[in-house]
C-alpha cells in the first residue's frame, strides 16, 4: 500500500472523528435502549428495555428525559450558558476549537492540547476540559480520545499503535479501567449512529459506533454514578482496520442525582468551530505528507545503497549478496515473531499510557515504577522518598535524583 495513501486515510479518519465528536449528537436516532432505572440509584444491574425502545433514561431518584437534538439558541431559557473550548497552540495561535452549553454558575477549565512528537497524527490532539458545579459534586468532562490499529490487522507502515478494541464498548471499558479503576460497570447502552460523512475520494469502508457506559464507584465516601460516552469510527482498507474516537465525554454526580437529560443537552450542544477544523486539517495534511515523504526517502536511500554495494562487488558476488539479503529479511521477521511475547507487557503499558495521559518512570533506588502526568518533562525522587514532576530543566533540589522515563 502506498505510504502517503495509508497516512492520508489515517488523517481523514481523525478529521471525521473530530467533526463527529462535536456534531454527531444532533442526529442521534431515538432507537436506543434505555438504562435500567435501578442502576442510577444503585440497584441490581439489568437491561429491561429491548434495543429498539425509545431512549428516556428515567431512573429512580434521577432526573429523566431523552434528548436527541438540542438547539443552542434555547440554552438561556434552559438555564444554560454558552462557553468556548480554546486551542492555544494547534493552529499556531489561540483559536476557539468548539463551543457548548453548560449550566449557569458552573466553572469551566482546560482546552485542547497537542503533542507533535506522537507519530500517529490522529493522536496529537488531546481534549482536556471540564465544567464543574459550584459545590463540586457534579461535573461534565471531555477527555482525550484515541486512534489505533485493531490488533491482528496491523500494517507495519502505519505509525498508530495496535490495540485490541474492536467495538465502542471495548474502548469505553478500557477507559473505565484506566480512569476509574475498581468502578463497577452497571450497563452499556449502544446508540444508533448516522452513516459517517467522508470525502468523495476516500478509500475503503467506514462505520461509526456510539455508546454510553454507566458505572458506579465511591469517591470521598460518596456513592457516585457516571456515564461515559464516545463516538468511534472504524475504517478498513485492504484488511487494515483502524478505530478512533476524538474524545470521551463523561457526566458524573452522586447516586440519585445523575441527570441524564442534562448530560444529553450538553453533549448535543457541543459543536466544532469551522475555522479551527479547516486550520487543523491543513496542518494535519502537511504533517502526513512530511511523514510519508520521510518514509519514502528512507526506503529509497536503503534501496539505492544496497544496489550500489551489489554492483560494486561485481557479478560474481551478486548471487551471494542477494542470498544474504534474503537471510537478513528472514532473520528480521524471525526476530519480530520471537519478540512478540516479550513486548506484550510494553504494548499494554503504552495502551494504558495513551488512554490515561501519563508517562512511566523507573526508580532505580527502590525498583519502583512511577506514573506521572504527560504535562511534566522531568520526574525526580526527593531525599524523603517522595516524587515530584516538573518542566523546569534546572530544578534539582538537594538530595534528589532524576528518574528515567521508560
Amino acid at each position: 500500500m502506498n505510504v502517503r495513501n495509508l497516512l492520508s486515510i489515517s488523517l481523514v479518519t481523525a478529521i471525521a472523528i473530530a467533526t463527529a465528536a462535536c456534531q454527531s449528537n444532533e442526529s442521534l436516532s431515538s432507537d436506543t435502549s434505555q438504562f435500567d432505572p435501578s442502576n442510577a440509584a444503585g440497584g441490581d444491574v439489568a437491561m429491561n428495555a429491548p434495543a429498539n425502545d425509545p431512549a428516556n433514561y428515567n431512573a429512580a431518584g434521577d432526573v429523566g428525559g431523552g434528548m436527541n437534538q438540542y438547539d443552542a439558541r434555547n440554552s438561556a431559557q434552559d438555564g444554560l450558558q454558552q462557553v468556548a473550548i480554546v486551542d492555544q497552540t494547534g493552529a499556531g495561535q489561540p483559536m476557539q476549537a468548539a463551543s457548548l452549553a453548560i449550566p449557569a454558575g458552573w466553572q469551566a477549565q482546560g482546552g485542547v492540547d497537542w503533542d507533535r512528537s506522537v507519530p500517529c497524527v490522529s493522536n496529537q490532539m488531546r481534549y482536556q476540559w471540564q465544567a464543574t458545579s459550584p459545590d463540586g459534586s457534579e461535573a461534565f468532562t471531555i477527555m482525550p480520545g484515541l486512534t489505533w490499529q485493531v490488533q491482528g490487522t496491523e500494517n507495519q507502515m502505519n505509525p498508530c499503535r495496535a490495540m485490541p478494541f474492536r467495538t465502542a464498548e471495548d474502548f469505553l471499558k478500557a477507559v473505565v479501567q484506566q480512569q476509574r479503576p475498581g468502578a463497577q460497570i452497571l450497563q452499556y447502552r449502544p446508540r444508533q449512529m448516522p452513516a459517517p460523512s467522508r470525502p468523495p475520494n476516500a478509500q475503503g469502508s467506514a462505520r461509526v459506533e456510539g455508546g454510553d457506559l454507566l458505572i458506579a464507584y465511591q469517591s470521598n465516601g460518596k456513592d457516585m454514578r457516571e456515564v461515559l460516552s464516545a463516538s468511534v469510527m472504524f475504517t478498513e482498507l485492504q484488511g487494515n482496520i483502524m478505530g478512533g474516537a476524538a474524545s470521551v465525554t463523561t457526566f458524573r454526580a452522586p447516586s440519585g442525582r445523575l441527570d441524564f437529560s442534562l448530560a444529553e443537552k450538553i453533549n448535543a450542544s457541543l459543536k466544532a468551530d469551522p475555522q479551527w477544523m479547516a486550520a487543523i486539517t491543513k496542518i494535519g495534511t502537511r504533517l502526513v505528507d512530511g511523514y510519508g515523504a520521510r518514509q519514502s526517502n528512507d526506503i529509497t536511500r536503503w534501496h539505492n545503497g544496497r544496489m550500489a554495494a551489489i554492483n560494486a562487488r561485481g557479478a560474481g558476488d551478486r548471487a551471494a549478496i542477494r542470498a544474504s539479503a534474503s537471510r537478513d529479511i528472514a532473520n528480521i521477521y524471525s526476530q519480530i515473531n520471537a519478540n512478540n511475547s516479550a513486548t506484550d507487557d510494553v504494548i499494554h503499558r503504552q495502551n494504558l499510557e495513551a488512554i490515561g495521559g501519563y508517562n512511566t518512570y523507573s526508580d532505580p533506588t527502590g525498583g519502583n515504577n512511577v506514573r506521572a502526568d504527560i504535562q511534566y518533562d522531568r520526574v525526580l525522587r526527593n531525599g524523603d522518598g517522595s516524587y515530584v514532576g516538573t518542566n523546569d530543566p534546572y530544578y534539582n533540589p538537594a538530595g534528589s535524583a532524576e528518574l528515567e522515563r521508560q
